[in-house]
């Protein structure tokens, strides 16, 4: 017999938290989002929630298994993206080895939870190989060509740009530095190779990745833990990099094995400010949680680096403690904007969701009570809270408008941030996607279900349980219908559990005994509700102590531990995460800021789509910022970002963008005209009026909308003609040609943002 620990597992579980995802509000391929900003889709525009994208075509169909989009940087029209393949389903099947679980049945025990949604390997395959891509979309055509791949590696999680050449950061067995030459036709060639670690417990996902000074740094790993390597002409080669950090600089802080926090995050992000090199270092170590540390450093005049700590062991010197105040921050992200250093807090929520699929629900809880903060550093070196919540630290709290979370306490990572025309954008990543077996119960989903949803649900349930049929070949008639008759009530009692369970938690989180709800939908008694789920844990019990003497004593041990009133504490953390769950949103948030401490929502839905978890990456192209998202469900995806400030008096879009992506709208020429009917000889001029220019001429430069005057309107209408999203009108493009230099692009459109900032050209 399967090992039937494993089996009643996935049975409690399966059957106490059935899920079926709704069809919410579908993701078009132009999504309307908060405050004037619209997002544009760019890979497979034609798709929508919960159909596969995945940004590539793999042996004919969109690839599902692309669930990241794990690294990004633009040039030009063109964003380049590479991928993790299989996130989540890479996870699991570390999960399923630590708990003694055989993988085909750990897949049925996913698909019953997720009802088959989150991809969890090729349905044609037991193990599905890792295959990795770097793909590029041009993001007027939206044309997809693959630059690299397919590669046999975990992905590519980190990108920038650098001389005119890109490069990536490759994870895998011998992580690697890609370099990209798009000059060249896309040529490759890895620059530089990480150690190989002997160890199969050294993680090697290496992820950091900038420019200081204009030496390409990055990050490795190799037998005696982190290091970092430069090079001023990468193009050269391995023999170009040299050492320039070690495990011992930072002294030995850097957590790198799998088992460590963040599956051994080691240095997590590196980044150029104030003429530093700044650090982010995962810390917790063999299963201890505990969270970043943060160094700064920079070489003397002969080349040689030295580093300080600045968060971290105050016995080392640090002005700060590690994670500034919020020990959940197993990690940091970083960015620079308008003078100062943005430190991102990441939560490591990933290790708390295996602990959930043993039914102990304490460190989620603590997670979601504890969302995650942004801060940023001064010149001087000096921290203060954006947001975030009040603490030792901290204690008069942040200094902006949001607290911890930005709002949601779902929001476990500041996945990525970017500066872009002056604005600070923050994306976030929301646990609510993955946590959907809870929170279906708590939001009142599980009651959309439809029929198709449900049959399907049943389906996964009827393959569950039969993989939990008893053994016994040379049983006798007597034991073989005991068995049956066993069999018959495990299967008559996952029937009524989720019911139960649901009522038990409604109830509870109503807090009144005239607000709760039984399976059939109707109110109900809040004490039968308490009833029902007390009679379904007695009924496992019997049905346990039924069993229990063909059970090891491993399972037997789990099962005396689980049903007993140890357990009480435990079911108390499970309500308080009900509680945070019942109030949240799938989706990732994405937020921006003018003055870099008060933020607004652009979106708390993933761009409406309740797959997208993250909001993984950005990038600055010429036709405006990029965003690539983390979907484990259904595949990644990429999308452009419009800050849409005319949005309310622009008409909307007739056409949705081609599917076809190297077909236009028929209204919108095939190329922006790289020569425009010659604009008027005067260009206008500066001045002191904080009024719009205006002018009776009907031919006057940049007024591209004709309506008799220069404003942020006219920059807009020339990104949006050169993104294919709405033309210019005949007399339009008669004025667009700003700068002057008998071409129609991006640069048009901030010439005229400078001129009404009162900016020289």
């Amino acid at each position: 017999m399967k090992k039937l620990l494993s089996a009643i597992l996935a049975m409690v579980l399966a059957l106490s938290m059935i899920t079926g995802v709704a069809a919410e509000g579908t993701a078009n391929t132009t999504y309307d989002c908060e405050n004037g900003y619209t997002a544009i889709k760019l890979s497979n525009p034609g798709t929508s929630a919960g159909e596969v994208d995945g940004l590539v075509n793999f042996e004919g169909v969109n690839d599902r298994g692309q669930s990241y989009s794990w690294s990004s940087v633009g040039y030009g029209d063109w964003v380049y993206v590479g991928t993790c393949f299989g996130a989540i389903y890479q996870t699991l099947q570390i999960i399923a080895i630590e708990n003694g679980m055989d993988f085909a049945q750990m897949k049925l025990l996913i698909d019953t939870l997720y009802n088959g949604d989150l991809y969890n390997g090729d349905p044609d395959k037991d193990r599905t190989p890792a295959r990795s891509f770097i793909v590029k979309i041009n993001t007027k055509t939206y044309e997809t060509v693959i630059v690299d791949g397919p590669v046999k590696i975990g992905g590519f999680r980190a990108a920038t740009k650098m001389n005119n050449k890109l490069y990536f950061a490759a994870t895998g067995a011998t992580p690697y530095l890609l370099e990209i030459d798009p000059e060249q036709n896309d040529a490759t060639q890895v620059v530089c190779y990480s150690e190989t670690p002997q160890s199969a417990s050294i993680s090697t996902g290496i992820r950091g990745l900038t420019v200081y000074k204009n030496m390409l740094v990055a990050t490795m790993i190799g037998n005696n833990g982190a290091y970092m390597v430069a090079s001023e002409n990468p193009s050269e080669g391995p023999d170009s990099f040299k050492t320039i950090c070690t495990q011992e600089d930072l002294l030995d802080y850097p957590a790198y094995h799998y088992m460590d926090s963040i599956f051994g995050g080691s240095i997590w992000d590196i980044i150029e400010f104030n003429d530093k090199l700044y650090i982010t270092v995962v810390t917790g170590k063999n299963g201890n949680k505990q969270a970043f540390a943060l160094f700064s450093g920079e070489p003397d005049e002969n080349g040689q680096w030295s580093f300080d700590l600045i968060a971290g062991d105050e016995a080392h010197g640090a002005e700060y403690p590690f994670g500034l105040g919020s020990d959940r921050s197993g990690a940091a992200n970083l960015m620079v904007h308008d003078g100062y250093l943005y430190i991102g807090g990441y939560n490591d929520p990933m290790v708390a969701l295996p602990q959930v699929l043993n039914m102990e629900f304490e460190s989620l809880y603590k997670d979601l009570s504890s969302p995650v903060c942004l801060w940023r550093l001064d010149t001087d070196e000096n921290i203060e809270m954006v947001a975030g919540d009040a603490n030792e630290v901290f204690p008069e709290g942040p200094s902006g408008n949001m607290g911890a979370g930005f709002g949601s306490n779902l929001n476990q990572y500041v996945w990525r941030m970017e500066s872009y025309n002056g604005k600070l954008y923050v994306g976030t990543f929301d646990i609510g996607s993955l946590t959907y077996p809870l929170m279906q119960f708590t939001n009142g989903d599980i009651l959309k279900m439809d029929k198709e949803d449900f049959a399907k649900q049943m389906d996964y349930i009827n393959q569950l349980l039969d993989t939990m049929k008893p053994e016994t070949p040379a049983a006798t008639d007597d034991q073989a219908s005991a068995d049956e008759a066993s069999y018959a009530a495990l299967s008559e009692l996952g029937a009524n559990i989720p019911a139960a369970l649901f009522a038990y938690t409604a109830a509870i989180l109503s807090e009144s005994a005239d607000a709760t709800v039984d399976e059939s939908g109707d109110f109900d008694d809040f004490v039968d509700c308490k009833e029902k789920y007390y009679n379904a844990l007695v009924s496992l019990r019997e049905l346990y102590n039924k069993v229990k003497d063909r059970l090891s004593a491993e399972s037997r041990a789990y099962f005396d531990k689980l049903l007993n009133n140890e357990k009480i504490k435990n079911y108390k953390y499970f309500i308080q995460c009900c509680r945070y769950l019942s109030k949240g949103q799938r989706g990732f948030d994405l937020l921006v800021s003018e003055d870099g401490v008060n933020f607004d929502v652009i979106t708390r839905d993933g761009f409406g789509d309740p797959y997208n978890h993250g909001c993984r990456v950005f990038a600055i192209t010429d036709s405006g910022l990029c965003i690539g998202t983390a979907n484990p469900f259904y595949g990644a995806q990429v999308w452009l970002l419009d800050d849409g400030e005319d949005v309310e008096e622009t008409s909307p879009t007739e056409t949705e963008p081609s599917e076809n992506p190297t077909t236009a709208p028929a209204t919108t020429p095939s190329e922006p005209s790289e020569n425009p009917t010659t604009a008027p000889a005067t260009q206008p001029e500066s001045s002191t009026s904080t009024e719009p220019s205006t002018a009776p001429d009907e031919n006057l430069l940049g007024d591209v909308n004709l309506d008799k005057k220069v404003n942020i309107k006219d920059t807009t209408a020339i990104q949006k003609h050169i993104a294919f999203i709405q033309a210019l009108s005949e007399e339009g493009l008669k004025v667009a040609d700003f700068n002057k230099d008998s071409k129609l692009n991006i640069k048009d459109a901030t010439a005229i943002q400078k001129f009404l900032a009162k900016l020289d050209f």
